[in-house]
């Protein structure tokens, strides 16, 4: 339950249910990038974002989007390479947006 309760802080730090604004974050060089965010993961006791560039960004064609890990040990967001992850986090995504609309059904 602490570390639960520590992800949680770590949350509401970057991701404020309230606020819809864009997320910016610097590549490695240093470049500002725009995300928008599209959903927040609970995945394997780990916390994990999809986020949609708003930026353009080279070799990167629209409709791609990125999944970061929260690691909440290192106060930072780690992006995602592995396949079977990234298809993880997808499944539980859509799991989470079929919950809803039979919600709001």
């Amino acid at each position: 339950m602490a570390k639960e309760k520590k992800y949680e802080r770590f949350i509401d730090r970057f991701f404020d249910e309230d606020n819809f604004e864009n997320v910016k974050l610097e590549d490695v060089d240093g470049n500002e990038i725009e995300f928008k965010q599209i959903a927040l993961v609970d995945y394997n006791e780990k916390y994990y974002t999809i986020f949609d560039p708003v930026t353009k960004l080279d070799g990167i064609e629209e409709g791609m989007v990125f999944v970061f890990m929260l690691d909440e040990e290192q106060d930072e967001l780690v992006l995602i390479e592995d396949e079977n992850t990234i298809q993880d986090i997808f499944n539980v995504y859509y799991e989470m947006c079929e919950e809803e609309e039979a919600e709001e059904k």
